[in-house]
């Protein structure tokens, strides 16, 4: 079996896309721009068949998906979920998909890392020239379910040019403006200056890329993780884990310090598996700033 794009004449699979939405009028909403791939058999019959589109803001949204009914309760539908999230998992930050509240469907998405986050009111009643009716069900809401299939390429040791400086320090800019609130204006205005020359000569620097952009970075040095910043468009994103586990798996760092008045970050670095075991009234400039001085005690099972 094999995967293909299908960029030409996708009405020729109009009778396996009608198998998952009901009225042609309705799929001509999306099938043209939308990018369509399909399963093809050794034989070169459809196995699957998949519509996604770009809804911007780095979401792609899953319009269409069928399995032709002689290959159906195999798994191909899960396959071609898969092989569509690493597709756009570097470019995509999130995958969303619409559906009816059907029990068997529900629990196809949630099964492959869907979660819900909010129903359209009579979406099908209002939008549908006939009932659609599922396990003797007339359908009215439009449940929609979300999974994150963002990628990050993580660089190790980048070189440190003019313009990778430039764009860390914006990145770091960006970041503490939007997660250390504590900060005023002026404390952070007091901070460039350590910020420039820690980002010029932290022993090890990791960054991690997105669609060609940079999207966080970490800096280590003796075993201790200096500096870990995400980009505000990608908190909740999974990616500071990514670099968080380059530096315990790779670089044996082991220690970390996060100040007493950022909890998120505290708890981050718990659920990582690392412990308190100092604290510091000032923090590294003499600043009035807690500290909390962690230690890796318990590697979580996922690094």
């Amino acid at each position: 079996m094999k995967f293909e794009q299908i960029t030409g004449n996708k009405k020729r699979y109009l009778d396996l896309l009608l198998l998952a939405d009901e009225q042609e009028s309705m799929i001509d909403r999306y099938l043209e721009r939308g990018e369509m791939f399909v399963l093809q058999a050794d034989d070169g019959a459809p196995v699957c068949i998949a519509v996604v589109t770009d809804e911007g803001g780095g979401v792609c949204e899953l319009k269409n998906i069928a399995v032709s009914p002689a290959f159906q309760r195999r798994g191909y539908g899960r396959m071609m979920i898969e092989y569509l999230c690493r597709h756009y998992g570097d470019n995509f930050v999130f995958m969303t998909v619409g559906t009816g509240d059907s029990r068997q469907t529900v629990s196809f998405y949630k099964e492959c890392g869907f979660v819900y986050t909010h129903s359209v009111p009579d979406f099908f009643t209002l939008h549908y020239d006939h009932p659609i009716v599922e396990e003797g069900r007339i359908l009215s809401d439009m449940l929609y379910f979300r999974k994150r299939i963002a990628r990050p390429t993580v660089v190790r040791e980048v070189e440190r040019t003019d313009e990778c400086l430039t764009e860390l320090f914006q990145l770091w800019n960006e970041s503490v403006r939007a997660s250390h609130h504590f900060l005023a204006e002026a404390d952070i205005e007091r901070l460039i200056p350590f910020v420039h020359q820690a980002l010029r000569s932290v022993e090890s620097l990791v960054v991690a890329r997105h669609g060609g952009r940079l999207v966080g970075f970490i800096g280590m040095e003796n075993r201790k993780i200096e500096m870990l910043f995400v980009s505000p468009d990608y908190f909740g994103c999974g990616f500071g884990r990514v670099l968080a586990e380059v530096a315990v798996r790779e670089y044996g760092c082991r220690y970390v310090d996060v100040n007493v008045q950022n909890p998120q970050a505290a708890d981050f670095y718990r659920r990582l598996g690392f412990r308190v075991f100092e604290r510091s009234e000032t923090d590294g400039q003499g600043n009035s700033f807690p500290l909390l001085r962690m230690e890796l005690v318990e590697c979580c099972n996922d690094i």
